[in-house]
């Protein structure tokens, strides 16, 4: 009888240990299969191989509105040597901000284990390539696919929290959300994060596409494209004009004096 109940509680424990470890799937979808939308770059191009694709939560969305909102607003130059500077400065300090542990809980950083076609350790990326037709024309392009166990409990976001996605590229950047992207309160739980759920048109394109643009066509796969920071040059006024304004006041003040 000793010898039964401690077989009884050996079984009980270790179905506990597998409730404990179970995990939930999360599956990226953002390959422009079936006719959804496809990442790429402002250029309407493929996104560049490996790059990678950020999911998790923002700690502070207002915050976040505020960075967007100074990356939107671009940079201005006396030259477009000094805009380009400025804007390399301005796409950096963004990124930085944006994959800083300090503000946002990496998803990824919380899975137990992430599958992807030729993946890059620990992380989200686009690394598959196929045709897709885009306004009547075939290209192939770069798309993040593939699945990511997670222990919900175990991230840091916390259960319920938004999702967000976005990539850089180097000198542009694409965020978006979607309502559906929420972490699950339970492990038998799945979540989708992909771009067939993003919007194209109406009051939902503000609140899912914080910094991308959305390119709809009437065949063929649609495009969700990173911003690239706007540049404005306001040239400083030459020596010659500066003199020439010298002069123009000088002429009419004594000009002023003689009436």
């Amino acid at each position: 009888m000793k010898t039964q109940k401690i077989t009884q509680i050996a079984f009980l424990f270790s179905r506990l240990s597998v409730l404990s470890v179970q995990a939930g799937t999360v599956t990226i979808s953002a390959t422009g299969l079936s006719s959804a939308p496809i990442f790429v770059t402002s250029s309407l191009s493929s996104v560049a191989a490996n790059t990678q694709l950020y999911i998790g939560t923002f700690k502070n969305v207002s915050d976040l509105n505020g960075i967007i909102g100074t990356y939107k607003a671009g940079v201005s130059g006396t030259s477009i040597a000094d805009a380009s500077t400025k804007a390399a400065t301005l796409y950096t300090s963004t990124f930085n901000w944006l994959t800083s542990s300090a503000n946002f809980y990496n998803f990824a950083s919380s899975a137990n284990s992430i599958t992807q076609t030729a993946g890059i350790a620990g992380q989200v990326a686009f690394t598959t390539s196929a045709t897709r037709t885009v306004n009547g024309v075939g290209a192939s392009y770069a798309g993040a696919s593939g699945t990511m166990d997670v222990t919900y409990a175990n991230y840091g976001g916390g259960l319920g929290a938004p999702l967000f996605a976005f990539y850089g590229t180097g000198s542009e950047i694409a965020i978006v959300t979607d309502s559906t992207w929420i972490v699950p309160a339970n492990n038998a739980s799945g979540v989708t994060i992909g771009t067939a759920q993003l919007a194209s048109s109406g009051s939902g394109v503000a609140s899912e596409l914080l910094l991308a643009n959305y390119t709809d066509y009437a065949t063929g796969s649609d495009l969700i494209s990173s911003v690239a920071i706007a540049q404005t040059v306001i040239p400083e006024p030459s020596s010659a004009s500066l003199l020439a304004l010298g002069v123009a006041g000088l002429v009419a003040l004594r000009a002023r004096r003689k009436s």
